[in-house]
């Protein structure tokens, strides 16, 4: 007689990632997640000159002036030691309130959970520190971003403020989460 097993549906196949605290030595792989992240989900969005003019060095002074400075706290995600994500983030002037300035994955990775990981992770972090709001501003029509902050429990506040990019200007939608 033989013997029928019977699998389930789906496989679930974990991938490790880590979050970690990013130094100088990473910045060069945080600014080709920055560029490659501005050119995939920025288009059609951003004006394509702008982009097309993005180097994949474009963020390189800022994060190491910032990262040198503890003005900007940098954040890094990794799967099998090579960065897919970045995350910038600086002290609000409020008390107890820190800003998402920068969220982005390498474009291939979207869509397969490394955004609520990388998120979720950072987040943690906030409220270990202490951090009982997160503020973000989001361009208006950049509709997945928006949804992603949404489901992560940003809720918008109906600020609005105008961002240059190159000769152009866009508005951005404040977005803000109590961590508490």
């Amino acid at each position: 007689m033989a013997v029928i097993q019977k699998f389930s549906d789906f496989l679930e196949v974990k991938i490790m990632v880590r979050i970690r605290n990013a130094g100088i030595e990473d910045v060069a792989a945080m600014t080709r997640v920055l560029a490659s992240s501005w050119k995939s989900e920025y288009r059609g969005i951003v004006h394509d000159e702008y982009l097309d003019l993005l180097s994949d060095n474009h963020w390189v002074d800022f994060l190491i002036a910032g990262i040198k400075n503890n003005t900007i706290h940098a954040m890094v995600l990794e799967k099998e030691q090579e960065i897919i994500g970045s995350a910038i983030l600086n002290e609000s002037e409020q008390e107890n309130e820190m800003n998402l300035v920068s969220f982005y994955l390498l474009p291939e990775t979207i869509g397969r959970g490394f955004g609520h990981a990388f998120y979720t992770g950072i987040e943690i972090e906030l409220k270990k520190k202490g951090f009982v709001k997160c503020v973000l501003d989001v361009l208006e029509h950049n509709y997945r971003a928006i949804r992603f902050y949404e489901a992560h429990g940003f809720m918008d506040t109906n600020k609005k403020i105008q961002a240059k990019l190159g000769e152009q200007e866009y508005t951005c939608n404040v977005y803000e989460k109590n961590l508490l």
